[in-house]
Parts: C-alpha cells; sequence; structure tokens
C-alpha cells in the first residue's frame, strides 16, 4: 500500500510539474509517465483518464491553503480579528505561493470554460474550496455573535459575496505579476490592501461608505 501511495504522489508531482510548465492541454499522459519514469500504462492504471490527475493536482495546490486558516480559525481572537487574519493569509499565500500553485490555480479556471468536465470532478474542487468558505463563514458568525461583526443576515450574505470577488482579484493579479508582458489591467497589491481595508471596515460598520 506504500509503494502505491508514493507511485502516485510521484505521477502526482510529475503531472503538477507539467501542467504548470505546459498547460493542461498539451500534456500528455505518456509526457507524465517519462516525467515519472515509470510507463504509460502505469499512469492509466492509477488515473484512468487525464482530467483525474487534474483534479487531483487542482486539489492538493488549494488543500495546502487550509492548514493556514484552520489555524487562524483555533486561535482566540474575535471573529473580526480571525477574518482580518484570513484576509491577510490569503494575500499573503499567493504572493509567496510558487509558480506551479499560482499558474496551476487560474490555468485551470481557463480551461474548464473550454473544456467541460463531469459533475462529479467539478464537484470535487468545489468541496475542497468548500472547506476554506466554511472557515470564513464560521468566523463571520463568530464575530456576529461577539459584537466584533455588525452585519445582519442580508449583509453576511453580501460579505461572503465580497469575500469570493476579492479571492478572484488576488489569484488574478498573482498570476499576472508572474508573466513579463501584461496587457489585461489587474489590482495593484496596493488596490488590493485597499479593498481588504474597505472590506474591514464593512465587517465592523455593516456599512461600505
Amino acid at each position: 500500500m506504500q509503494y502505491k501511495q508514493v507511485k502516485r504522489q510521484q505521477m502526482l508531482a510529475a503531472a503538477n510539474k507539467l501542467f504548470s510548465e505546459y498547460g493542461f492541454e498539451k500534456t500528455t499522459m505518456q509526457k507524465i509517465a517519462d516525467e515519472s519514469r515509470v510507463g504509460v500504462a502505469t499512469v492509466f492504471r492509477y488515473f484512468p483518464k487525464k482530467e483525474l490527475l487534474i483534479i487531483e493536482v487542482v486539489k492538493e495546490v488549494i488543500e495546502e491553503m487550509v492548514p493556514r486558516f484552520e489555524t487562524i480559525a483555533a486561535l482566540s481572537l474575535s471573529g473580526y480579528e480571525k477574518m482580518d487574519a484570513i484576509l491577510d493569509a490569503y494575500i499573503d499565500y499567493l504572493f509567496s505561493a510558487n509558480r506551479e500553485a499560482v499558474t496551476l490555480l487560474e490555468s485551470f479556471e481557463h480551461f474548464i470554460a473550454y473544456n467541460p468536465m463531469e459533475k462529479p470532478l467539478i464537484e470535487e474542487i468545489y468541496n475542497t474550496y468548500t472547506k476554506i468558505g466554511y472557515i470564513v463563514n464560521q468566523s463571520i458568525q463568530e464575530g456576529v455573535q461577539d459584537g466584533s461583526i455588525s452585519l445582519d443576515s442580508a449583509g453576511q450574505m453580501n460579505a461572503i459575496t465580497i469575500m469570493n470577488l476579492f479571492g478572484t482579484a488576488i489569484k488574478k493579479h498573482a498570476f499576472n505579476s508572474l508573466l513579463s508582458d501584461v496587457t489585461v489591467s489587474t489590482p495593484t497589491k496596493e488596490q488590493l490592501s485597499q479593498l481588504k481595508s474597505i472590506i474591514m471596515f464593512y465587517f465592523k460598520t455593516g456599512t461600505h461608505n
């Protein structure tokens, strides 16, 4: 069993590297086999189709963020303080993460837009992101209960929407910062920090003015 797990991780590591360098479409199962130093039949035995490898690699990248948020959630802080720390942790992760992690997250969204996957596979990614969403929701609820966050039910829904948009903006900036010649307008790091301040003000007061 341990041998199989080592082989599996070896193939996932190879796929991660190749997907980041060449993209999902140009990376073949044969290339993954060569990089893993195994036969292509072995790759297919562990992962019958490339989509399964893609999903597993992307899930691993997302799950690397979860312990950071779990650590914050366990701290003796107010809900407001936890949200402040969570936003900082998300910014720090994407700006300190290796090139492969940032590239994969951004490339995956483009890939599935033009290459629809089976619903169960997409749900696996959704469920992985849900782990982070749960921690965020829990921290907001704690803030409402301890009085450090001033939001009614509608405000809490707005907060989740804002958080999702904030995460998208950070990913976009982190990805484009890796490119030598960017033609697409993206938020600067300073603008993202200002947006974070606006979000925290909204948590504290329930208004955005």
